[in-house]
């Protein structure tokens, strides 16, 4: 990369490269039982404990209403857990249960596994820079 780079000429570039590799790892989990959706609400409860719907919609970037079937089948399949608000009965708290902590770490496993097979392909300079990469793009993803 030369000093002259600019973020207009970056941004295509990571957007275009994040959406071909995003793309790539959903077809590279093969058939899981689990659909985008219900990843990213297991994940979610997995990083943070426990949330609310709304919560959960509103860090996703998603609407409310998006996620009711998702959440009433992970409940279902007692992957997460369902529970009054102790201080708000109107309100829902949600758990990951053990039964969906494994299941998200069998998912993330294919997808890892394909993703290891790919990286072992590149020389240590190369998995050094894709380290530091991997960093700043999280970083970029959490930023609210």
């Amino acid at each position: 990369m030369t000093d002259g780079v600019t973020v207009e000429e970056v941004a295509p570039l990571l957007r275009s490269a994040v959406l071909r590799l995003a793309r790539r790892l959903r077809v590279e989990r093969g058939l899981s039982a689990l659909s985008n959706n219900k990843i990213t609400i297991l994940s979610n409860l997995a990083r943070e404990e426990n949330g609310t719907p709304s919560r959960i919609a509103l860090e996703e970037r998603q609407h409310l209403q998006s996620l009711t079937r998702p959440l009433a089948e992970l409940e279902g399949a007692a992957l997460i857990k369902r529970s009054s608000d102790p201080e708000d009965g109107r309100r829902s708290i949600l758990n990951i249960t053990p039964a969906g902590r494994e299941a998200l770490e069998a998912d993330m496993r294919l997808r890892d596994e394909w993703l290891c097979g790919i990286l072992a392909g590149l020389d240590t300079h190369e998995l050094d820079t894709l380290y530091c990469a991997a960093r700043i793009v999280d970083h970029l993803g959490t930023s609210l």
